[in-house]
């Protein structure tokens, strides 16, 4: 479902390390005195930010790891900061009210490991504070509040990374107090594919920065660099070695090996994120010897000391030992009404939790991946499932040691364990699929909800089912086994060559197309998001809306009900509509998490389904009605990417491939834009010479912007038979003439709900 986003990193230990050192130096950052230089005319230019510090002072601050890496100006100024992607000044104006920043400013605080120090001693001179001198301490303290976080004792993981490492960086960050406007925060970091962000602070509980805009370094929009290759991170993980073990009480405990290569400058302190109920025992070289590392407790930052600096190109094992409360047990539902107590009482179903299924095992960036080997010790008594293929499983006693290995690189790696029903299943279409039902469970749940005794056979005939017809529909799955396994969540999750699926689903309590649609979506994940990965956040959609739309199309398919999956899609519309104005673009991806407003779930989910259902009807033959271009285009691009990384564009070219023409227009309207229109469409008719008839035709659009344009279906029912044509509207008022062969006795735009839009009638 989700990538691993690990932004800031945390410190715990009960000595004094380096890194508790770096911190402390960071969070009590204060100008020097007598390092305090006048500021006249100087110009700073990073990307497309352009800072004008007009007059002022500038203060050195106090070192960090024995260097300057911060100066704070107070005085008069200007800023310039212009994005150069139309989604990203939408956000901007969308968040702060313009499409670009510009205007005064009264303070500046620079945060740095590149060269700033020695661009800025060639314009000033530092020596003791004027008379006078303006004081800076109330930039620095809320310039701090954007990367130091007291609370878990963490900052900004590049600059950390930089300090720790004395290595010199392209790392720039810049507070910087606007004299109209929030105080925003812009950045430069190149541990980050888009290296340029612009942050301010967060407005949602426990949100310390939002995301405003981010996006690649001017020269490499230029050159056309594709976020699919690239790879900013100075490390490598290239495997892992897992060995865990959960006792009959799910008491959980690991040994990961980890192995590093070194891709750039040497770096000794490397950052990890683990789960912050998992308490580290120890890290060790593989050879045993113990490392230094830092941690507070019940965070999840880890920085591991390497026993020397990793150079490129070489490579290095660490064996992190942990333990904690990584999986609960309980009651997937709350107190239930027993009517012949006539009181609240507890179900009894009893079912493992896995608190956390991304970063059980220590990680050190979330879109990296990686090879794993896995052993498990587990009580005879639990049914277990992993990703990987099953390669041996050994009975010692009352415990199953089972080792799998992972079958492709990943970076999705989890398991599943319980008091399990096993259910194998093979069907000549498909891989053997291995089903994990809480039959006991489902007993105890069915005293208190009447429940279908039924759907478990509907949950393994829709896994069945839909891994087949995407293998026929999308091209042959990855892998050779597939596990289904209950959950007690009411979400679904997808890994590779293994399927979560709520307990929910199970209970058959929805007659709506709903449970069909969720158990395909998650089977879908593994052609979109797992067969095929989105390259970055933004491509959120690709393996979501993929998804979405993969699960509702074969619900329509296996129930034979168009007006289901009609009915999803209306509903998801009148929620898109009432939310466009407030809503991100679909080009945002998990940014939208960002912010309470920006829906992700809908906008992700079912907009991304959308757009896939206006391709679909986009590329039907009006004559035939075949779907025949748009399977072959779906087809193509999962067997195109099949095992690699896509971006949008990289999708927008394999659909170009197909329509045979530019579709830039359609994925800036849709993908990078917010607008959904409303047609108001009139029509008359004439006789014509030779029997025939002219239609005119007039449609309103309105609620987008003046340029939108989208080619809309026109079904036209004559008295025997119909037809369909495409009508291209554009602008507040298209007006078009067409000669019919017969007298149209009706005329319906937008059929089929053709267009994310809202379709009127009016008289003409």
């Amino acid at each position: 479902m989700h990538a691993v986003v690990a932004l800031v990193l945390a410190f715990s230990a009960s000595v004094q390390t380096p890194y508790d050192t770096v911190f402390d130096q960071i969070k009590s950052l204060a100008p020097l005195l007598n390092a305090v230089a006048p500021v006249h005319g100087l110009v700073l230019h990073r990307d497309v930010l352009e800072l004008h510090l007009d007059d002022g002072v500038a203060y050195q601050l106090t070192p960090v790891a024995g260097r300057t890496t911060a100066i704070a100006f107070v005085g008069s100024g200007s800023l310039s900061f212009v994005p150069p992607l139309q989604v990203e000044q939408f956000n901007l104006k969308r968040v702060l009210g313009d499409s670009t920043i510009n205007g005064p400013i009264s303070a500046v605080v620079l945060f740095f490991a590149d060269s700033t120090q020695t661009e800025l001693g060639r314009s000033l001179k530092f020596g003791p504070a004027p008379q006078g001198a303006a004081d800076p301490g109330g930039a620095i303290g809320a310039a701090l509040d954007y990367i130091v976080d007291g609370r878990s004792r963490s900052a900004d993981g590049s600059l950390v990374t930089a300090l720790l490492n004395h290595m010199t960086t392209g790392f720039f960050a810049a507070y910087i107090q606007r004299k109209r406007g929030e105080s925003v925060m812009i950045q430069f970091d190149p541990m980050e594919a888009e290296e340029v962000i612009l942050y301010r602070r967060g407005k949602m509980v426990g949100q310390r920065t939002e995301t405003v805009c981010q996006f690649e370094r001017a020269e490499d929009l230029m050159s056309g660099v594709s976020i699919a290759n690239e790879r900013p991170e100075p490390l490598t993980v290239t495997g892992y070695d897992i060995d865990a073990t959960i006792e009959g009480n799910y008491k959980f405990s690991a040994r990961t090996t980890i192995k590093l290569v070194g891709r750039s400058e040497p770096q000794q302190w490397v950052p990890f994120y683990l789960y912050d109920e998992l308490e580290v025992d120890s890290v060790l070289t593989d050879a045993g010897a113990p490392l230094t590392f830092a941690r507070k407790n019940h965070f999840g930052g880890l920085w591991i000391r390497l026993a020397e600096p990793l150079a490129a190109g070489k490579t290095q094992a660490i064996r992190v030992v942990y333990h904690g409360s990584l999986i609960g047990f309980g009651s997937a539902l709350p107190e239930m009404w027993d009517e012949s107590r006539g009181d609240f009482r507890t179900v009894l179903d009893a079912w493992a939790f896995i608190k956390d299924t991304e970063t059980w095992y220590p990680r050190y960036r979330g879109d990296q991946v990686f090879d794993v080997n896995l052993t498990f010790h587990t009580p005879k008594s639990l049914r277990f499932s992993s990703i990987g293929r099953l390669v041996q499983a050994d009975t010692q006693g009352n415990t199953i040691i089972s080792q799998w290995v992972s079958e492709l690189p990943t970076n999705q790696v989890s398991f599943n364990i319980g008091s399990f029903d096993e259910v194998a299943v093979t069907d000549q279409r498909i891989p053997p699929v291995t089903m994990q039902l809480n039959t006991e469970a489902h007993g105890l749940i069915r005293r208190f909800i009447p429940t279908s005794r039924g759907a478990p056979k509907d949950v393994e005939a829709d896994v069945v089912n839909s891994l087949a017809f995407f293998t026929s529909a999308f091209g042959t799955p990855l892998f050779h086994h597939y596990y289904a396994t209950e959950i007690p969540y009411f979400h679904g999750q997808a890994f590779p060559g293994m399927i979560h699926l709520s307990f929910a689903t199970f209970l058959g309590l929805r007659g709506g197309g709903e449970d069909e649609s969720f158990r395909a979506h998650e089977m879908a994940h593994q052609w979109f998001g797992i067969g095929v990965e989105p390259a970055s956040y933004r491509d959120a959609w690709l393996s979501e809306g993929f998804a979405e739309f993969a699960g509702m199309w074969y619900m329509q398919t296996i129930l034979r009900d168009n007006d289901k999956y009609f009915k999803m899609l209306h509903e998801s519309r009148d929620e898109i509509r009432r939310t466009r104005d407030k809503a991100v673009p679909i080009g945002l991806g998990y940014r939208a998490l960002e912010n309470w407003r920006g829906s992700y779930s809908l906008i992700t989910y079912q907009k991304g389904a959308w757009v896939l259902h206006m391709l679909r009807n986009m590329m039907i033959d009006s004559r035939t009605m075949s779907e025949d271009r748009f399977k072959l285009m779906m087809r193509d691009y999962y067997e195109t990417y099949r095992g690699k990384r896509a971006t949008t564009l990289d999708f927008q070219r394999v659909v170009e491939k197909h329509v045979g023409r530019p579709m830039d227009w359609f994925f800036d309207e849709w993908v990078y834009g917010t607008g959904v229109p409303t047609y108001t469409f009139a029509w008359t008719v004439e006789p014509a010479d030779n029997g025939k008839f002219t239609a005119h035709l007039r449609i309103k659009q309105t609620d987008v912007p003046e340029s939108f344009a989208m080619y809309v279906p026109l079904r036209i029912r004559f008295e025997q038979g119909e037809a369909l044509v495409r009508v291209l509207v554009k602008g507040p008022l298209t007006e078009q003439t067409i000669t019919l062969p017969a007298e149209p006795k009706s005329m319906e735009l937008s059929p089929f709900e053709s267009v994310l839009a809202i379709v009127k009638n009016e008289g003409w």
